[in-house]
């Protein structure tokens, strides 16, 4: 039994030990819950249906806040609003006219739109790199695995007396690691960018929920408005509370 090939053996096996350390692994994503503001978005879709109805914007009764105030952030303020929004006809008013009601403009939408279009972006992007991610991590388990097996064999071959087996499966060995290596610097800059990722998404949402916190309240405080307003108009067109402020009466 040559001295070289005991040597070649029996160097310590670092690289096929430590292998399986580097394969990065990585939290699952977290889609975010769904937001809802109440039942705005039925409300607009039945009130612009029903106001509408004969016109000639019918079809898209319910796109125009689709997916804006509900559904996952994956879907959140989703592209068919702006593919609708320009519709013609008796439904483009209702629509307009039921967002003067809400206190919702053009540029809330369209803030929202944006947010919602770079958050679905990252969020498939996301999904993308992690099947990526994992697929690189599996391919790098069966390298391991195969280093550790032609280790075995060239050790059982080197038992045996057959010195030149056990050498064709070292040199067999140390190929097979040069892949492993190669797969694992691609699996850290995949982790890198699935990371990069995550922290878009995370600031995306949370730019995603300021838009929709600003809807909420934005309607909260029309409706205070128009309440304050109604009151006023009651309290001073009222024949019968004006009686009652004429005799001092409050």
């Amino acid at each position: 039994m040559g001295s070289r090939a005991l040597l070649l053996l029996f160097v310590p096996l670092l690289f096929g030990r430590v292998s399986s350390a580097f394969i990065l692994q990585q939290k699952p994503i977290s889609y975010p819950h769904e937001l809802r503001v109440k039942d705005l978005e039925k409300d607009i879709e039945e009130r612009s249906r029903r106001n509408a109805k004969g016109g000639a914007g019918e079809v898209a009764a319910g796109a125009v806040l689709g997916g804006l105030l509900g559904g996952p952030f994956g879907a959140l303020f989703g592209a068919s609003i702006g593919s609708n929004f320009g519709a013609k006809g008796a439904l483009e008013r209702a629509r307009r006219e039921e967002m003067e009601r809400l206190g919702v403009t053009e540029e809330m939408l369209q803030s929202a739109r944006n947010v919602g279009a770079a958050l679905e972006r990252s969020l498939e992007g996301l999904k993308a790199t992690r099947e990526s991610l994992e697929t690189q991590q599996l391919n790098a388990r069966r390298l391991d695995a195969k280093v550790e097996e032609l280790y075995d064999k060239a050790k059982s071959a080197l038992s045996s007396g057959d010195e030149d087996a056990a050498k064709r499966f070292l040199l067999e060995r140390t190929s097979v690691q040069d892949k492993l290596k190669r797969v694992l610097m691609q699996c850290a800059e995949e982790k890198r960018r699935y990371e990069q990722l995550e922290s878009n998404v995370s600031i995306l949402e949370e730019k995603a929920i300021e838009v929709n916190t600003l809807l909420q309240r934005t309607i909260g405080a029309k409706a205070v408005v128009d309440t304050g307003n109604l009151g006023f108009s009651l309290s001073k067109e009222d024949p019968l509370l004006q009686k009652f402020r004429d005799l001092g009466i409050e």
